[in-house]
């Protein structure tokens, strides 16, 4: 079954009125010097081995999370080491960018994925990310950990702000649409934009 973009809208209104929904409970952005810390967790009415698989999908990821406008896996360049490439298109206020990285993946089924940016690669000095997996009795913990350094200007009295309110929609997008693929069987490849 193939879905639109456009039903997304009453697909997470319908799923903020369960009882059940995403929970996010924590999310946190702190900058030292030039590097802001990122910090987000959330608990999902769904089993680590769905999230884990439907994250790891960066071939469909930007189905998934708004302003993210494309994602793809890209040809190794070793055995055992996984490249994907990213771009972003956001806007804050008046200031828009478009900006791309691509970046190794590291996983452990079901219980984390870390990724590295390749600066000489990517629009980041430094970009370092990690989710974190827990099954529990309410749902899945899912703890996202980045530490970015980005290689572009970004608007000095707001970008705290900023980061901190995108990081807060995309938890709760995320989730929810997790938790709705999950309930309906749907795969992310399913999903058209």
């Amino acid at each position: 079954m193939i879905y639109r973009k456009e039903i997304w809208t009453f697909i997470i209104l319908f799923a903020c009125a369960s009882a059940n929904g995403v929970e996010v409970t924590k999310v946190t952005v702190e900058k030292q010097g030039k590097r802001y810390q990122l910090l987000g967790v959330s608990i999902i009415q769904a089993p680590p081995e769905f999230i884990f698989n439907t994250l790891m999908d960066y071939d469909n990821f930007h189905r998934l999370a708004s302003g993210i406008a494309e994602t793809r896996f890209l040809e190794p360049e070793g055995p055992d080491v996984l490249l994907a490439y990213t771009r972003i298109d956001s806007c804050v206020l008046f200031y828009c960018k478009s900006v791309e990285k691509v970046e190794t993946v590291h996983a452990t089924a079901f219980r984390e994925i870390a990724t590295e940016a390749i600066p000489e690669r990517s629009d980041f000095v430094f970009n370092k990310s990690r989710w974190l997996l827990e099954d529990g009795d309410n749902g899945t913990r899912v703890t996202y950990q980045a530490e970015i350094e980005p290689d572009f200007w970004m608007p000095p009295l707001i970008s705290k702000w900023a980061i901190k309110r995108k990081l807060k929609r995309s938890a709760e997008l995320i989730g929810l649409r997790i938790e709705y693929m999950k309930e309906n069987s749907i795969l992310l490849k399913d999903v058209t934009e």
